[in-house]
């Protein structure tokens, strides 16, 4: 407990510190949804956006010379779109962010080539070139760094199991009932399902692919499916579906 009240301070800390000009000038030429969010929400995204870019650990791998402030900024900034509304811990168990130049192979034994991962021990794993193909189309409902993020939310309780930490006890019965009734009509007629089809892959999995839907086209989504929508957006605790766009 003493640990967690140490790092809650520090981010309250880090809460108070004011965002470089240099920084919002990058969320707002490489992020597209930023400047559709109204002033308040506006605020609490540029804040949780300097808490993640300062209180994370950067880490560059598979060749990229550093973590640039470019890289640092717009992740965090992926990062901080799902819990501008959150509290500041959202991504507590979160330490570390390491960034490959490119997609990269899983290990020595395993050759496949992913463009993120994110680990149950607090690490996220992101290809920038990936990251940058998610911001560059904000509506095909297939983002990285949004997929990864949601993961991390996930695992916040130790498990991966397409739960996440809710606001309330009483939210857990209606969370189960819903994501797990798509789930498993994904599981019974692959590709007829509301979200991508590797949502069927796992419960976790599901909730990965629903929040990027639900970030990237809100509108399909809610038409397809309200109550899956309505589900995240009590989570999330927005609803993009009534964002102006330009």
């Amino acid at each position: 407990m003493i640990f967690k009240f140490l790092r809650d301070r520090r981010r309250k800390g880090l809460a108070e510190l004011e965002i470089p000009d240099e920084w919002v000038a990058i969320l707002q030429e490489r992020l597209s949804f930023v400047k559709e969010l109204p002033e308040d929400e506006l605020e609490r995204f540029l804040m949780h956006t300097n808490v993640f870019a300062r209180d994370k650990v950067w880490v560059a791998a598979g060749g990229l010379e550093e973590v640039t402030t470019e890289m640092r900024v717009v992740i965090s900034g992926c990062a901080a779109r799902l819990v501008r509304n959150l509290r500041l811990d959202a991504y507590d168990r979160l330490t570390e962010v390491v960034v490959y130049p490119r997609s990269f192979a899983l290990g020595a034994e395993d050759d496949r080539e992913v463009l993120g991962l994110a680990h149950p021990w607090g690490t996220v794993v992101l290809a920038w070139d990936a990251v940058k193909r998610g911001i560059a189309t904000p509506d095909d409902g297939h983002d990285t760094a949004i997929h990864e993020f949601a993961h991390a939310l996930d695992v916040e309780d130790g498990v991966y199991d397409g739960t996440p930490i809710l606001e309330s006890g009483a939210h857990y019965k209606d969370w189960v009932r819903v994501l797990g009734a798509h789930f498993a009509r994904m599981q019974d007629a692959p590709g007829e399902g509301v979200v991508h089809e590797y949502g069927a892959t796992n419960e976790a999995e599901f909730f990965a692919v629903a929040t990027e839907e639900f970030f990237e086209q809100p509108h399909d989504l809610r038409r397809r499916a309200p109550d899956l929508y309505d589900q995240l957006a009590r989570f999330y605790a927005v609803d993009p579906a009534t964002e102006p766009r330009e």
